[in-house]
């Protein structure tokens, strides 16, 4: 592969990277938005009415929905205490 070829494979990954970061900002804000709704088309279950992300994040702690080390960092980025 000659030296043009790795410069425009380069410039492809680097598109690629562009292109999932927009995607990641588009999921974020849809989150941000309305967690229930963006939650809810993910498949989880969660009441009418909650539209606290703490409150959304503690409830599917305790129903069994979500758990584990994920979940416990994701609490402590929100300013949750452990369990």
């Amino acid at each position: 592969m000659g030296l043009f070829d790795r410069m425009g494979n380069q410039g492809q990954q680097a598109q690629r990277r562009e292109i999932g970061m927009d995607q990641m900002r588009a999921e974020l804000g849809s989150i941000k938005a309305n967690p229930y709704a963006y939650l809810q088309g993910k498949g989880f279950n969660i009441p009418d009415g909650m539209t606290d992300a703490k409150q959304i994040t503690r409830y599917l702690l305790q129903s069994g929905q979500v758990g584990g080390d994920r979940v416990q960092k994701i609490m402590r980025m929100l300013g949750m205490p452990d369990r």
